[in-house]
């Protein structure tokens, strides 16, 4: 269980959400309702009040008791488990303009020390942007810059891969697009992908679960968003 802001008006609770390896889960409510702040919880980007249990379980090897570690005040090994884990696609692409398509896609690979130039090409291919990797990100459409941001978050095989409203700034043609590039990229790498939407009945035709992030209202008037999913399997051992 993690709780936001217990003391501020606004209070996020999350009671329990078990995602698993491959799944492809969207978060959807009302703006407002606190689906950017659980991508940021997720993100470990911002701490809770208060927490139960937080585990986060890579690919290989071991997992991370992410409660342990908010309570410690480890911020570096926050950052690490961000850097080598998580993948982050933001709402317009959030590519650097000084450097290239092709530096933007390798900026993670960059942070982890591990460049891996035919894993950038193999990436950009299959995305459909290698002939764009040498070109600044203000030369691309706004779809090809959010599949350059998709590229980026996946070329150093994440376990995790968030994103806050990918197609809100985009047409509903190119929405779908990137919703089903993301679906196709957790099936292909055993990734597991969290999107918050707008649209989850797009969402959902693109093969997405649909969590809905829940407002009502609580004690003292403060308005709260509730948010449970419990999945009945086993955990990694």
């Amino acid at each position: 269980m993690c709780v936001l802001g217990e003391r501020e008006r606004f209070t996020l609770l999350v009671d329990a959400f078990d995602v698993l390896r491959g799944e492809a889960i969207a978060l959807a409510g009302p703006s407002g309702s606190g689906k950017s702040t659980i991508m940021n919880l997720l993100a470990l980007a911002r701490r809770p009040a208060r927490v139960g249990q937080f585990h986060f379980f890579q690919r290989h090897g071991q997992g991370y008791d992410i409660g342990a570690l908010w309570d410690s005040g480890d911020d570096d090994g926050l950052t690490a488990i961000r850097a080598a884990h998580l993948g982050y696609v933001l709402q317009q692409g959030g590519l650097l303009p000084y450097l290239s398509v092709r530096q933007n896609i390798a900026l993670g690979q960059s942070i982890l020390g591990e460049v891996d130039r035919q894993r950038v090409e193999d990436v950009a291919g299959r995305l459909e942007i290698a002939r764009l990797l040498d070109r600044p990100p203000a030369a691309l459409s706004v779809g090809q810059r959010q599949r350059a941001a998709i590229a980026r978050a996946l070329v150093h095989r994440p376990d995790l891969v968030l994103a806050d409203e990918p197609t809100a700034s985009v047409h509903p043609s190119i929405a779908a697009e990137i919703l089903g590039l993301l679906v196709e990229q957790c099936i292909e790498e055993a990734t597991t992908v969290v999107v918050a939407t707008h649209d989850p009945e797009l969402a959902a035709r693109k093969g997405f679960e649909i969590v809905d992030v829940n407002s009502s209202a609580g004690a003292e008037q403060a308005e709260s968003s509730v948010l449970s999913r419990i999945v009945q399997t086993a955990r990694p051992s």
